[in-house]
């Protein structure tokens, strides 16, 4: 505890009010970056089943501390230490961290170093291309958020113009997507002659230097934007537990859903399976994918 930075300090008279014990955390995870949730119960020896339920699926680090052992109502690996007469219980359903993790940015460092060698040629082409259309810059740098809701900043080549993020707000009326997801037919923010790029997602080329740098993986949830990610509901948090991808389980199947129901039903699928097997089975699938999707106009 003393090696950490302390976000803030809560207290609740009576901790049966579970539910604003839940709404809390999901608030403070929407706006500060958590890995580990501290949670003193005094005397009691049982959580509320939902809010059980809810911190395990948080895949966070969690420690209770009570003065009695405490009882779970699942199973699930967890570790109990007495420390001046209390019962400090530590789990961990972070899927992403130690030695799998270490394997997993190797896994990116290396295809991702062999794929920015390959797709050089193509980089410069596009980057004149835009500067030909639209001058300077052909590279934006956009506000995502990414592992446990940490904020940084994501590369794409620019297919809009310039001021196209403010126009947001006032194209709203025009969104076809559900939830967090934002996209409208025929945007008047793209720029003329762009549109192939997007649709061969070529414009997220640039992101291999997100995954040289740690703040993105070559497969994870698609990052999304801090405001977006505001609308999320609790059980949409999950998807910030592992690192966001250029690429995903939605990808190589329904990449073009305008429900974000879609999305999260296969970023959880991914979350809940996870393994470098898959990541690798996805990393090959999506070329296909987006290529055959492409011949067959979707």
């Amino acid at each position: 505890m003393s090696f950490r930075n302390l976000i803030n300090n809560y207290s609740f008279e009576n901790l049966s009010e579970y539910k604003k014990i839940i709404e809390l955390i999901d608030t403070v995870n929407k706006e500060s970056e958590i890995n580990l949730v501290v949670i003193y119960l005094d005397q009691l020896d049982n959580l509320n089943e939902e809010l059980e339920k809810y911190l395990i699926d948080l895949n966070k680090k969690i420690l209770l501390i009570s003065k009695n052992e405490i009882n779970f109502h699942q199973y699930f690996l967890n570790r109990t230490e007495i420390v001046n007469n209390h019962f400090l219980t530590y789990f961990n359903n972070d899927i992403q961290y130690g030695a799998k993790y270490i394997l997993k940015r190797s896994i990116d460092i290396i295809l991702s170093s062999i794929f920015l060698i390959l797709f050089f040629p193509m980089y410069i082409l596009i980057a004149l291309y835009i500067a030909k259309l639209d001058g300077f810059p052909v590279i934006v740098k956009q506000n995502r958020v990414g592992l446990h809701g940490k904020k940084f900043k994501m590369f794409k080549f620019r297919t809009m113009y310039k001021d196209a993020h403010s126009k947001r707000k006032e194209l709203s009326e025009f969104n076809t997507h559900d939830g967090p997801l934002f996209k409208i037919d025929k945007d008047p923010r793209i720029i003329k002659g762009t549109e192939f790029l997007r649709q061969l997602s070529l414009d997220e080329i640039p992101q291999i230097f997100n995954v040289i740098n740690g703040t993105m993986s070559l497969v994870g949830p698609r990052p999304l934007f801090e405001e977006d990610t505001k609308l999320f509901e609790e059980k949409y948090m999950r998807r910030l537990n592992v690192l966001p991808g250029l690429t995903g389980l939605l990808q190589i199947n329904e990449r073009n859903t305008s429900e974000f129901s879609i999305w999260f039903k296969y970023d959880s699928e991914y979350i809940e399976n996870w393994s470098l097997l898959l990541d690798l089975q996805i990393i090959l699938k999506t070329p296909f994918k987006i290529f055959k999707g492409k011949i067959s106009g979707k």
